[in-house]
């Protein structure tokens, strides 16, 4: 989505099969699509090829449900390709091979989505590339010097995650990482009435900060309390000292400080439920900002650097990367969105969005900020400008002399509605009074 999203993609049919797919798996790159396509300045188009005549196709006998949809949208490019006549190329976009194979063979002009930004002769656009895992990427992982080799158990099944859920093996929650100890998270669960404690990388087990997980409790001898917590952070801090910006907010330690205390005292302090993560049920990704820990420059491999990206936010932990532009962003504020967890890679993989500025720079933090806290600061759309009345604008003296209604612009109202609501109705504002106290109208 971060591809379709660059203004050098255009001239796309999305199908509705695609559309039902996307839904399915991500909501909001289906919400982030369904935008690209009401867009009227970018040329993406849908078309309801489940509901046409001559593109719908019925499911054969055994026929898988992927494999049925992966045969409507060839149905769909060829009807295109035959509707339009041979002045117009249809080209199908798939990382699927083997409906990639099937549509070779059947006439029809496929590519995969990194061969065809390959021939746009861009090669900035390879960075918005969702990045397969491959054993050569875990080679050149390994190269890497740390103290251990951080191996994750592989996650259990939805079927035998509900199934535990259901006789009380397993409990489910929201998993929330301490701000200052990123080794620290706790998942609230109502199955126990009580939280429990995710210690350690390894027992989060790839997990991020709000995920849905699946969360196994520890035998009791193994339960942590507060002291002791704070105690092991030291232990299982990673050997990976980040460095990014010589006196930014880069430069500090990625883990809080060390309670003091002795184990003595921490042995006496009660014990809290401890567990481990076994699943993720919903994840929660999104884009992160962050810069890339310093490296070297490449020799050869055709410029291709593989980084590892670090997030303002300490929560999060490093992303691994592949970039053609490293020299360009070594000193920037990126967005880096991930892609995949593999259970024998020490660091999810991403790819590259968007540079935001320069490090340390106001406007460039600031924005980071904004999108931290998932503000949207974008400028209006000219569709919603075009529902304001004409400029120039001011309030009329027949609403200015109506006595039912009274003139408030002098303070700071702010709307609470949800985000996508439709009508912004309700507001709030907070004003100190000279007694100290605060009026909030509502």
């Amino acid at each position: 989505i971060d591809l379709l999203e660059n203004t050098a993609i255009d001239d796309v049919v999305v199908l509705s099969v695609v559309l039902d797919e996307v839904r399915n798996k991500n909501l909001g790159v289906y919400n982030r699509l369904r935008a690209l396509c009401s867009n009227s300045l970018r040329r993406f188009f849908v078309f309801s090829n489940e509901h046409h005549k001559d593109t719908y196709v019925k499911a054969m006998t055994d026929e898988s449900p992927n494999d049925r949809n992966d045969r409507a949208i060839r149905v769909a490019a060829q009807w295109y390709q035959n509707h339009l006549g041979s002045a117009t190329k249809i080209l199908m976009i798939t990382n699927d091979r083997e409906n990639k194979r099937k549509a070779t063979e059947e006439g029809i002009s496929s590519e995969t989505v990194e061969s065809y930004v390959k021939s746009l002769g861009q090669p900035a656009l390879l960075d918005l590339l969702v990045q397969p895992h491959t054993s050569e990427d875990m080679e050149i992982e390994d190269l890497r010097p740390s103290k251990k080799k951080v191996i994750y158990t592989e996650h259990k099944p939805m079927s035998e995650i509900t199934s535990g859920m259901r006789c009380g093996i397993y409990h489910q929650g929201k998993l929330r990482v301490n701000r200052y100890n990123p080794f620290e998270a706790y998942v609230g669960s109502e199955s126990i009435g009580d939280e429990i404690i995710i210690f350690g990388r390894e027992n989060m087990n790839r997990a991020f900060d709000g995920d849905v997980v699946a969360v196994e409790l520890l035998p009791q001898d193994q339960w942590h309390n507060e002291k002791s917590l704070h105690i092991a952070d030291e232990d299982d801090e990673e050997d990976d000292g980040v460095h990014l910006a010589p006196s930014s907010a880069d430069d500090a330690p990625r883990i809080a400080n060390s309670a003091q205390g002795s184990v003595d005292n921490a042995n006496n302090a009660p014990s809290r439920p401890s567990g481990r993560v076994v699943g993720i049920i919903k994840r929660n990704w999104h884009a992160y900002c962050g810069s890339l820990e310093p490296m070297a420059m490449p020799a050869g491999n055709a410029g291709i650097a593989h980084a590892l990206f670090v997030s303002k936010d300490r929560r999060f932990p490093k992303i691994r990367i592949q970039t053609r532009q490293l020299g360009n962003l070594l000193d920037k504020r990126i967005i880096v969105a991930v892609d995949t967890w593999d259970c024998q890679s020490r660091y999810p993989s991403g790819h590259y969005v968007r540079t935001i500025g320069d490090i340390g720079d106001r406007e460039t933090e600031t924005e980071v900020v904004l999108i931290e806290n998932d503000i949207d600061a974008k400028p209006f759309t000219s569709q919603v400008l075009a529902c304001l009345p004409p400029l120039p604008w001011s309030v009329s003296s027949e609403d200015l002399s109506n006595p039912i209604r009274q003139d408030l612009r002098h303070l700071r109202i702010f709307s609470v509605d949800p985000p996508g609501c439709k009508d912004i109705d309700d507001a709030l504002h907070c004003t100190s009074l000279p007694n100290g106290n605060f009026e909030v109208g509502v």
